[in-house]
């Protein structure tokens, strides 16, 4: 923008036949009906554009079509609107799409505007006082109430100039915040100019073009490059937001566009067919919004069909509410945009409201859209940064997903993440010989998950109170990253909700139900093997003893094992502590009185076959009371120490 240049979108808004395009070719000069078709019914069925200067403003007009039949064409025009141009005729009044329209122009968040009371030549001047009470009426508790109101004649030029003076008066006394530094332009027209090919036009809703840019056309996400750039019909070097701008592009044919497509900075903006929104319903909707309703859903310049999900509730006349919008087709939008619910027959327009997450991603539910929805709206940009990364298993170094996600400026982006972590919202998270940081709010909502599903998997494994590790990592691993499985695992054991028993692990508070029957068999289980001494039974002699199945007997000795009443030294092998105690002091013995020793000789000790002393001897080794030396066996550190200690 150069100098003190203040550049400002008014869109027309009103019924049919009451005076708007004529009132913009008074303003402006400029017939807006191009069509033939428009020129010989005198309607407008599409939008029109038209431009004026005062001073150092620059007034973009917009002028929709009136008749009810052209409202979804009127939306896309209300796109990036600053002011609204409300027009009521003074020979007929407020009529229906008089309120459509400034409902419509609500709903979308346009701030400020004028209304002008047109054809005062055709009525007394006591009717005009009428129409005008009544439009104050109607514009109560809107963002036109108080707004100046002017009565104006196309036909004589009458108040023309206090209708511009009152714009004027509108702009200035509004200050326009940015709407971002990277650009945003959704497509109202398409047409093709011999000698130069395929030109688009819009209102530019965010950043600049130049001629050379490189920018993606959206939802198809295919790259296509500048050649030159127009506003208002002159050649300009580059154009920005709040202004009506032409785009001629190469590399793509003009059957490849359409309106409700869009131009962006490339990377910015992702197609999506899930939305997390925030809803008004009408106080005149015909309609309670419900679950699974469809509606047309008029986004940017983009019409298409959207189903409701609001989770069971209702969303009555008045109220508002969260909800998700479920697409047909991907489209594109941004944090903070607006957007209009219509039915589709009789055509009404019955909602609207803004986007809180413009992509939700295809598998995860919501379970509470209020929750998430609060936390997204927030006014507090970091907040609302902070909301999104803690759904995140990563923070990722590219502004430009924030930025589209949640409205924050891309060169915040990175004070923001640093800020985060330095209050501890942010944590390392280790992969490797590398660290990523991850929200603490992401990593404690996956350590819950994890727990669930730990507590899942072992009922699934009863009589057990405890698995292996890996087994439950398994179950775990569709939730997140197997790196923050693992630290979830790390936290969760670090706040001793998941123990360690012996070498597995289970929920501290994990509690074993067993049947009587189950109850019987462990006690004779520990009963056979009690009195076996060094020679315990196999689990598929236990079996045969006991007349069960092996898949019955296995989990009850596991679980012997967890209560340390057992231990298992390999081979289907297990023995009390108290067995392997005394043939620890055997060994012991065996070895002060010869230094070294071979199996056998151990096994003469013992006093047994090689079915028991061989996984004996590896579990005496792996435990450190002996050290094998080729075919003989010394004296390890532990050989003096009891095991009961």
């Amino acid at each position: 923008m150069k100098g003190s240049e203040r550049h400002v979108i008014v869109g027309t808004a009103g019924h049919i036949d009451h005076g708007k395009t004529s009132l913009v070719r008074q303003l402006t000069g400029i017939d807006t009906d191009r069509l033939p078709e428009e020129r010989a019914r005198g309607i407008s069925i599409d939008l029109g554009f038209a431009h004026f200067d005062v001073g150092d403003l620059h007034f973009g007009l917009v002028d929709v079509p009136g008749h009810e039949r052209f409202v979804k064409n009127m939306v896309a025009g209300a796109t990036g609107v600053d002011l609204a141009l409300l027009v009521v005729a003074a020979d007929d009044g407020v009529m229906p799409q008089t309120r459509e329209h400034l409902e419509i122009m609500d709903l979308l968040g346009v701030a400020a505007g004028v209304v002008a009371v047109t054809k005062t030549d055709l009525v007394e001047a006591d009717y005009v006082a009428l129409v005008k009470a009544e439009i104050g009426e109607l514009v109560h508790g809107t963002f036109l109430e108080g707004a100046p109101v002017v009565a104006v004649s196309s036909h004589t030029s009458a108040g023309i100039d206090e209708l511009k003076e009152a714009l004027v008066a509108t702009a200035r006394g509004r200050e326009w915040s940015s709407r971002g530094d990277l650009f945003r332009m959704p497509i109202d027209r398409v047409f093709s100019i011999a000698g130069h090919g395929t030109v688009v036009t819009g209102t530019v809703i965010g950043g600049e073009v130049r001629a050379g840019d490189t920018l993606e056309l959206l939802p198809e996400q295919i790259p296509v490059r500048v050649r030159f750039v127009e506003s208002h019909g002159q050649s300009v070097d580059e154009s920005g937001q709040r202004r009506r701008t032409a785009i001629n592009l190469a590399g793509i044919k003009t059957d490849q566009l359409h309106r409700g497509q869009e131009l962006a900075t490339a990377g910015y903006l992702r197609p999506a067919r899930r939305l997390l929104v925030k809803v008004r319903c009408l106080s005149t909707a015909p309609i309670t919004l419900r679950d699974r309703l469809q509606l047309g859903l008029h986004l940017g310049t983009k019409e298409t069909s959207a189903r409701l999900i609001v989770k069971g509730r209702k969303i009555e006349p008045g109220e508002t509410g969260f909800a998700e919008l479920r697409v047909d087709e991907p489209i594109v939008a941004a944090w903070g945009q607006r957007f209009i619910l219509r039915r589709p027959s009789p055509a009404v327009t019955v909602a609207g409201g803004v986007v809180l997450d413009p992509g939700i991603e295809p598998r995860p539910r919501i379970p509470d859209l209020a929750a998430r929805g609060q936390a997204l709206e927030a006014s507090d940009e970091e907040g609302r940064l902070s909301a999104f990364l803690a759904e995140r298993d990563e923070i990722e170094s590219s502004p430009h997903l924030a930025a589209w996600k949640v409205g924050i400026k891309p060169q915040r982006y990175a004070a923001f993440v640093a800020d985060l972590s330095a209050r501890g919202a942010l944590v390392p998270i280790r992969s490797g010989d590398s660290s990523r940081l991850v929200h603490r709010g992401r990593l404690e909502t996956l350590t819950q998950a994890v727990l669930k599903r730990v507590r899942a998997e072992l009922a699934t494994h009863q009589p057990r109170r405890a698995l292996p590790r890996r087994l439950f990592q398994t179950a775990c691993q569709h939730l997140a990253r197997a790196e923050l499985v693992q630290a979830a695992f790390e936290q969760l054991l670090h706040e001793h909700k998941l123990v360690r028993v012996g070498p597995n692990i289970g929920p501290a508070d994990a509690q074993v139900q067993l049947s009587k029957n189950q109850a019987a068999i462990r006690a004779k289980i520990i009963e056979q093997i009690g009195q076996a001494g060094l020679a315990p039974p196999t689990t598929k002699e236990l079996s045969q003893a006991l007349g069960q199945k092996v898949e019955t007997i296995l989990p009850l000795v596991a679980l012997c094992i967890e209560d340390g009443l057992l231990i298992e030294v390999g081979d289907g092998l297990y023995y009390p502590p108290a067995a392997l105690e005394r043939a620890r002091a055997i060994c012991q013995t065996a070895l002060a009185q010869q230094t070294k020793a071979t199996m056998s000789q151990l096994r003469e000790a013992w006093g047994l076959t090689r079915k028991y002393s061989v996984p004996l001897c590896e579990w005496f080794d792996a435990h450190g009371l002996t050290i094998r030396e080729g075919d003989l066996r010394r004296a390890g550190p532990l050989i003096g120490k009891p095991l009961a200690e």
